[in-house]
């Protein structure tokens, strides 16, 4: 930690990454307690020197810091204190205060978890906000089933292989597989084709089915044995997100307490059941022909959510809810990747490989370590803002919301052409976001553009150079609004995006009061145009101008006949605002002038068709 990190620290609040302490002559007590709960959680930092009255931060100093120091990395280094040895060191702050000691605390492995005290794994704690929460026995086995070296789903069970299969789901997923894998099929009967993928596996002379076997392919009642539990919860409300509880009742709903593959089919049979547009699918595959970017995202999301939950979590029931603004996963069981991580290309360290690789075989999950990253992309191809993910790490569950909410509105449009600025597609995309947020990381501009991150880099710093943006932290992860724009795209009081103003910028009532004049091309620049909205006589403008037209073209299209008004109080703005444009800029009062959309221009034409026409993709669940 900086000292500029810290310094910002103790004007925030105390949260999940950080615990300040007093500790002016000893290390404190309860020290080692924060220990645990950031090493199994996500990490953190832990500062001695400060103090915390009334939710404000006081530096009071360390007195005898060397000896502060050396005995609290004696502490985390003994084992019979801290379960594992974990690679903490100190940082010495000296302010006008007092001295300040800072530690970093690394989240564990996964083989580590949980990390607790005194040899006691009842002492094992979680960060929870700004709290060190002792784990409860559910959660102590989430991390002991999570640190296993066999894999829950790997193990054999002793039941009667006669019985345990699903013979239509076997003879369904064989079909899959034959079409997925030619050549491949060449056992002469089911017994054989499960041994060899591993669905079988011999123990003590006998053939037993593994865990992912029955899951997977299993017949219902020894599925239910085996996960005694809703495999997973459907729920459609014709309700916004905001308006959910749970006393809301559900417009349609399906619980399956099945195998995944019949989960997976019931699954999909409802979705477009429920679709507003129905169209074919394959009834082998469960695809459809064309597989547009929304069914993308939905179908890899679902299989991500049948395939990583947490099987030996009796308590939690994983949940799909579609909602009119967004569609909402929930799986209990965290991701063992990062966000980022998940985004990167290649295979990550999963909770049940088998099942995952099950599905693979298949062509379910069309690219194998890439399922978040086509969820992304499929969103993004919509034009949407990109999905939102929620890996807690204290509670183990994983959360992933489509939300139904276009990156680039017209406000983004017009607040970008009033800049000037030549933006690429993707950088467009990066300071849509930015006006939105106030603030983006590398990993956001990878969620928001599928760059790698190195070209995610690069890309910042283009805006960089643009002056658009600024670094704010000393790692150059995280970045700003640039500090000349933000009083422009975001307000004072709640930093909330331009798009929610009532008032136009450069304008006290949000009225325009200059006087009308007919120069257009000679005053519009001088003029204080800025549009942070169209009007709806500039918006069917829009909709004509995309060749050029006269001045009296443009009038007669939108029913006007006073000039000097119409050219003040629709035209000009759009000139200034970067929409419309001059085919003779040279000549503003020639009889030749005509008036012709920008690129800028455009791109409102395009979300006013979109608008006007959804796509079968908007007009989803």
């Amino acid at each position: 930690m900086t000292r500029d990190e810290l310094l910002a620290c103790l004007q925030s609040i105390e949260w999940s990454d950080i615990e300040f302490k007093e500790a002016s002559w000893a290390v404190p007590k309860d020290a080692l307690s924060t220990v645990s709960a950031f090493a199994n959680t996500a990490g953190g930092h832990l500062v001695f020197g400060v103090k915390q009255a009334n939710g404000l931060f006081a530096v009071t100093g360390v007195t005898d810091a060397d000896k502060v120091q050396n005995d609290f990395l004696g502490q985390v280094r003994d084992v019979n204190k801290v379960s594992i040895r974990l690679p903490i060191n100190g940082t010495v702050h000296q302010l006008p205060e007092g001295t300040v000691l800072a530690f970093y605390i690394p989240e564990a492995t996964r083989q580590q978890k949980p990390v607790y005290l005194d040899g006691n794994p009842k002492k094992a704690h979680v960060r929870r906000g700004g709290r060190d929460d002792t784990c409860t026995g559910d959660e102590l086995l989430r991390f002991i089933r999570d640190a296993s070296n066999t894999r829950y789903d790997a193990e054999p069970l002793d039941v009667d292989t006669s019985r345990c299969f699903d013979e239509a789901t076997v003879r369904w997923y064989r079909t899959r597989f034959a079409a997925s894998n030619p050549g491949r099929d060449i056992a002469a009967d089911d017994t054989a084709f499960l041994r060899n993928w591993g669905f079988l596996v011999e123990q003590g002379g006998v053939l037993r089915p593994t865990r992912a076997a029955i899951l997977v392919l299993g017949s219902g009642e020894y599925v239910r044995q085996v996960l005694p539990r809703m495999a997973v919860d459907v729920q459609l409300y014709r309700n916004a997100s905001a308006d959910y509880d749970s006393a809301v009742r559900w417009a349609d709903r399906i619980t399956v307490e099945d195998n995944l593959i019949r989960a997976w089919q019931s699954i999909v049979e409802f979705y477009f059941r429920h679709s507003e547009r129905p169209f074919g699918v394959d009834a082998a595959t469960m695809r459809r022909d064309d597989d547009p970017p929304d069914y993308i995202s939905f179908r890899e999301a679902t299989i991500n959510l049948l395939i990583h939950q947490d099987f030996g979590d009796t308590s939690r029931v994983p949940v799909i809810r579609f909602f009119r603004d967004q569609t909402e996963f929930f799986n209990p069981g965290d991701a063992f990747a990062s966000r980022e991580q998940l985004l990167d290309p290649g295979d990550k360290e999963v909770r049940n490989p088998s099942i995952v690789n099950a599905f693979r075989r298949i062509g379910l999950s069309d690219q194998g370590g890439t399922g978040v990253r086509a969820i992304f992309d499929g969103w993004r191809k919509l034009g949407y803002l990109p999905p939102e993910i929620e890996n807690h790490k204290a509670e183990k569950s994983f959360r992933l919301r489509l939300r139904k909410e276009k990156l680039i509105t017209e406000a983004q449009v017009l607040a970008q052409a009033s800049l000037g600025a030549h933006l690429s597609a993707q950088e467009a995309d990066v300071f849509a976001y930015l006006t939105r947020k106030g603030q983006i990381d590398v990993t956001d501009v990878k969620a928001l553009t599928g760059l790698s991150g190195a070209e995610a880099r690069q890309l910042v710093q283009r805006l960089a150079v643009q002056a658009l943006l600024v670094a704010q932290d000393a790692g150059g992860n995280l970045f700003g609004l640039a500090e000349h724009l933000r009083s422009r795209f975001l307000t004072n009081a709640t930093d909330s995006p331009i798009e929610n103003q009532n008032v136009a910028v450069g304008s006290s009532d949000g009225q325009r009061t200059e006087q009308a004049t007919d120069q257009v091309g000679l005053d519009a620049g001088e003029l204080d145009r800025s549009l942070d909205r169209l009007s709806d006589v500039q918006r069917t403008l829009i909709g004509f101008a995309d060749v050029p037209r006269s001045m009296a073209e443009l009038m007669a299209y939108a029913g006007f006949s006073h000039r000097p008004h119409f050219v003040t109080t629709h035209i000009e703005p759009l000139l200034a605002g970067g929409v419309l444009r001059l085919t003779l800029p040279e000549k503003p009062r020639s009889p030749k002038q005509r008036y012709v959309l920008t690129e800028a221009g455009v791109k409102l034409k395009l979300l006013h068709d979109q608008a006007a026409c959804p796509t079968e993709e908007d007009n989803g669940h």
